[in-house]
């Protein structure tokens, strides 16, 4: 289905300065952060290296990122709205977003679709999470993307796949999230059946020593996970019934449902595949030369 013209994810869509938009933004770091981390953690990233995190949202892998980088790294978060960032770092009283245990930390407002590169490049990493399937343009910005490595750099993209909803058995929760996925379609241009083609994207782009994983959170008894699709439903709520997607009552079930500590199913799934370029030098991660 193709979106609205002019529409991004931002444009009064999902994002925003709302506080329930914040506590979204957190559940779903409180869900994903720990897999993020494992992956980075499992592919080596380590003092020296220089990142780039793109769609950086509240920022809890960026800083993360920078505290593993240390003092030699850096790293450049960056998003359309750069406010919860902004505003996490300013509650941390840390001004200067950097202290001897954590690297330097820029924050950079930027349009992955069209902007320059960051001049902070080229990286040791860039990573990317819940941005691309939300892009009409993902294949040219992937390209873009594995343009800002550096030889030998490493490429982590994540993105939703709805898959295990076609068996879910729940009929309300069911047709809310069959909703929820189509308005976003509608309206944006997300695609949450892309990420069932990793990792061939990054095989075709020459990146080497691919792999995948798949994190498949339970949604239920008031979890994060549940709490963050609530927030989403009812975010959308206004798009979805007048889309005739869903009604009133579809949607109160749904919502019940996810605040019920007996419920429990599968909602999406979160794909991660990465690749790393080739390396043209025998640099260490991290080297400027």
């Amino acid at each position: 289905m193709g979106s609205t013209r002019g529409l991004r994810y931002g444009d009064g869509v999902l994002g925003g300065p709302q506080d329930a938009e914040q506590t979204r933004l957190a559940a779903m770091a409180d869900v994903c952060d720990p897999t993020t981390i494992r992956v980075l953690d499992d592919l080596g990233v380590g003092p020296g290296w220089h990142a780039l995190e793109v769609g950086a949202g509240g920022g809890s892998i960026a800083l993360w990122l920078a505290g593993r980088v240390g003092a030699t790294g850096h790293v450049v978060a960056t998003d359309l709205d750069i406010d919860p960032l902004q505003r996490r770092l300013h509650a941390q009283g840390d001004r200067q977003r950097h202290t001897p245990d954590r690297g330097p930390l820029t924050v950079l407002r930027h349009d992955v679709t069209s902007d320059p590169p960051p001049e902070q490049g080229p990286f040791d990493l860039v990573h990317a999470r819940f941005v691309l399937e939300h892009l009409p343009e993902r294949e040219r910005v992937l390209d873009r993307l594995v343009s800002w490595l550096r030889p030998g750099g490493t490429l982590v993209v994540e993105s939703i796949a709805r898959f295990p909803l076609d068996s879910c058995a729940q009929p309300a929760f069911r047709r809310a999230m069959d909703a929820l996925d189509t308005v976003l379609a509608a309206t944006i241009g997300t695609d949450s059946t892309w990420a069932r083609t990793f990792p061939a994207p990054l095989r075709a782009r020459g990146l080497s020593e691919v792999g995948m994983t798949v994190h498949l959170p339970v949604t239920g008894g008031a979890n994060a996970s549940a709490l963050c699709w609530a927030l989403t439903l009812t975010r959308l709520r206004t798009r979805i019934v007048e889309r005739r997607l869903a009604g009133d009552d579809v949607l109160d079930a749904a919502l019940a449902q996810l605040a019920d500590p007996d419920f429990a199913d599968l909602a999406f799934a979160t794909v991660l595949a990465w690749g790393r370029a080739p390396a043209h030098t025998t640099d260490a991660p991290g080297s400027r030369g």
